[in-house]
């Protein structure tokens, strides 16, 4: 199964319909222009608290948004679920997802690839070169 392409403009309206707090905005931002990143470098490079986790942040934040694009989020979940190895919808999969290697194993821990879960933002999404 294809991952679902997010259209950008809705995408940007969902956002600021869901009326996310600064902090919020913040981690998206943050998201879509490092690309790349882990719970530990969200954690330091945004000062936040390590609880609640960034990674439960990041799917709260996609539950929000994904109130305004319905259709589009239920189609990302029902993506996530399809890649999950566990058979689980990870809500964060709206904005972005895990990496995997040059194998196509994960970069993670469980993996024994990585020591965090290393994911990246959706090409769409990505403003690091804007």
């Amino acid at each position: 199964m294809l991952r679902p392409i997010t259209p950008l403009k809705e995408f940007i309206k969902a956002m600021e319909l869901a009326g996310l707090s600064d902090k919020e905005y913040e981690l998206i931002d943050y998201i879509r222009y490092t690309g790349v990143f882990s719970q530990p470098m969200i954690v330091k490079d945004l000062r936040m608290s390590s609880k609640p986790p960034a990674l439960s942040i990041i799917c709260e934040v996609c539950r929000k948004i994904g109130e305004y694009m319905p259709d589009h989020f239920k189609a990302v979940r029902q993506w996530s679920q399809s890649i999950s190895e566990h058979n689980v919808k990870w809500d964060g999969d709206l904005i972005c997802s895990a990496t995997r290697n040059i194998d196509g194993t994960p970069l993670s821990p469980e993996s024994r690839t990585a020591l965090y879960d290393y994911l990246a933002v959706h090409k769409e999404l990505f403003t690091g070169f804007d």
